[in-house]
């Protein structure tokens, strides 16, 4: 018989990522950090603005998404 609280918490699940899905995965989360810094309302005293047209922003939404098919692919094999 033991003395003390039973450690009832079963181990969470895990999985290891291959390192070029972590890389790929890693940099989608910057491109997106940036993406949405672009996207944030600015002052109209600014006068450092960025335009970004709705043809460059879907360019960018089409890279990420292939970029983030390409780890999903990458996970898969493994």
């Amino acid at each position: 018989m033991r003395n003390g609280p039973r450690n009832t918490t079963a181990p969470m699940p895990s999985y290891v990522l291959p390192l070029d899905a972590y890389l790929a995965l890693t940099n989608t989360r910057d491109h997106l950090r940036l993406l949405s810094e672009l996207a944030e309302p600015r002052n109209d005293d600014d006068r450092d603005r960025i335009v970004v047209t709705t043809d460059a922003l879907a360019q960018c939404f089409d890279r990420l998404a292939g970029a983030l098919d390409e780890a999903l692919e990458r996970i898969e094999r493994q």
